[in-house]
């Protein structure tokens, strides 16, 4: 949960951050990689359900900002 204005911009720039991380993953497995497929969309879930989560912290201050 935010907390305050400072806690919310670190969760928006880390939101950034793992938009632009999820936009160069590539969309389905890649030969040339050492990764296994598997794994590959491990990580990518991943990412997307760590983007959730941020996004939903974001909204939920947004909206305590939106009360005050």
């Amino acid at each position: 949960m935010i907390k305050n204005e400072r806690q919310y911009r670190i969760t928006k720039a880390q939101t950034e951050k793992f938009e632009r991380a999820l936009a160069q993953m590539p969309d389905g497995p890649r030969e040339e990689t050492s990764v296994d497929p598997v794994l590959q969309e491990a990580m990518r879930n991943g990412l997307r359900s760590q983007l959730v989560d941020l996004r939903q912290q974001l909204e939920d201050y947004e909206a305590l900002q939106r009360k005050l």
